[in-house]
């Protein structure tokens, strides 16, 4: 047992579902010198600090010449991450960018000034670690901690932005000296791991708290007693976003209102819950300005709207609208229906759904599909994947009509059908995990995010047959 672990448990936990080098694309890896690089994932999650601080001492603390910024938390973490990178991007910083976990291409999860790693740099740099994480037995995301930290090094950069792994306490970027914390949400999800109950899974995530290091934080009200009172012990001066910010509506956009001004014209992003992680990003940043660590961008309103979100209810077909959203436990979903039905749709709308096996939802978090016109399920191509069993196993446990609810082969057959039946008014929801949105953006042929930052018109790549939905490995082999 790990020392210090929250409740009784093994050494080890499974590690990321989507990462094996024997999985079909896009989960296996693009390039062969990087094999082994994955093959790290089937001695799966172990949590503890003691592996990453020595593979880093070994590299001469490469993070020690980094600014960093650490964001937490349940849901929201990655789009947080991603809005801090590019807000000060648009101040003028050399900036990376470490989140998890991918879609498409390995190298997503470090960018550079808004870009992917080059595959090359990414390959070249694993290389030269290999025999320390082999030294050390660093895990998976180890390692790809260790990598984004040398490749921030050596690209000189200002300031590296960087989404938690799992929890915080014993995760591997609770050994960086991180400027500033961010806390997100918390719910139920990695039980397993991170305890049965919301308290304890908050204890963990505050676990990364630092003496001095501020903690901002946008974590319901029922768990700010105990996020004040960690932070009180652990010397962290705390900033709840919901006593220090509001919206109003602006001229231009949306007014942010917080206690030193007024940020005007800010974009109103795809969902709610992504205005409100736009807001933390912001608070930080005016904080930390305050304080003189940073400067702000000019045009706050630009950066934001302008930064990129794979998969945060991105809209990647149109005629029909194609939405894509990474939600995967229980608050996340009945956040992505309420604003899929929230969103105007001549036509009907339909959820295309799929899940691990070990994410539980229950049917009060999908109450919104009884509003939509049909849902069908379908396994992932990965082996903890649920199987059409399991799926319909859980479409009965939501209560679901009959004939609004189908189970499909594959994702595949799902987006044959769904080809088929859909008019160009209709809109899908492809939703209940990230690996199932990185399969289907895989089978319509995708094969870089880049070639998602605009929405396709869904005749390209849906009629007559759509790209990639058979033989989909074969086809990123060509």
């Amino acid at each position: 047992m790990i020392a210090g672990a929250p409740h009784a448990g093994p050494d080890s936990f499974p590690g990321e579902p989507g990462i094996g080098p024997g999985l079909p694309p896009p989960f296996a890896p693009e390039h062969p010198e990087i094999r082994w690089l994955f093959e790290l994932n089937r001695f799966g999650i172990r949590p503890g600090l003691a592996r990453i601080e020595a593979l880093l001492a070994d590299l001469d603390y490469p993070e020690r010449s980094l600014r960093t910024l650490v964001v937490a938390g349940t849901n929201g973490k990655g789009s947080t991450t991603l809005l801090l990178a590019s807000l000060l991007q648009a101040a003028g910083y050399r900036v990376g960018c470490f989140t998890s976990p991918h879609l498409l291409q390995v190298q997503e999860r470090l960018t550079l000034g808004g870009v992917p790693c080059a595959p090359e740099r990414f390959v070249a740099t694993a290389r030269r670690l290999r025999p320390l994480v082999e030294k050390h037995q660093a895990s998976w995301f180890e390692a790809l901690t260790a990598l984004a930290l040398e490749v921030g090094r050596a690209e000189q950069l200002d300031w590296l932005c960087c989404e938690t792994g799992l929890g915080g306490r014993l995760d591997a970027t609770n050994a960086l000296p991180a400027a500033a914390t961010l806390l997100t949400t918390v719910s139920l999800d990695h039980c397993q791991i991170l305890g049965a109950t919301r308290a304890e899974i908050a204890a963990e995530k505050l676990g990364l708290l630092k003496p001095q290091v501020p903690l901002f934080c946008g974590v319901e009200a029922d768990l700010r007693p105990q996020v004040f009172a960690a932070a009180v012990r652990a010397g962290s001066p705390c900033h709840f976003l919901d006593e220090l910010v509001r919206w109003r509506e602006g001229a231009e956009g949306l007014d942010l209102v917080t206690r030193r001004r007024v940020i005007p014209g800010l974009p109103r992003l795809a969902t709610p819950v992504l205005q409100r992680n736009l807001a933390l990003a912001v608070l930080c940043l005016e904080e930390l300005a305050a304080e003189g660590v940073l400067r702000l961008p000019p045009d706050p309103a630009a950066a934001a709207a302008a930064t990129f979100l794979p998969g945060r209810f991105q809209r990647v077909l149109v005629r029909p609208d194609w939405i894509l959203d990474t939600a995967h436990n229980g608050e996340a979903l009945t956040a992505s229906l309420a604003a899929f039905l929230a969103r105007p749709v001549e036509g009907r709308r339909f959820v295309l759904y799929g899940s691990v096996s070990d994410k539980e939802v229950a049917a009060r978090d999908v109450a919104g599909l009884r509003a939509c016109d049909g849902v069908l399920a379908t396994p992932i191509a990965l082996p903890r994947s649920r199987n059409s069993d399991e799926l319909k196993t859980l479409l009965r446990s939501w209560d679901l009509p009959a004939q609004q609810a189908r189970i499909a082969a594959d994702a595949g057959e799902a987006l044959r059908e769904l080809a088929r039946m859909l008019q160009p008014a209709d809109a899908v929801l492809v939703t209940g995990s990230c690996f199932l949105v990185a399969e289907v953006l895989h089978r319509l042929g995708f094969r870089n995010l880049e070639e998602t930052r605009t929405p396709r018109p869904a005749a390209e790549r849906l009629a007559p047959h759509p790209p990639g939905c058979d033989g989909a490995a074969e086809g990123a082999e060509r």
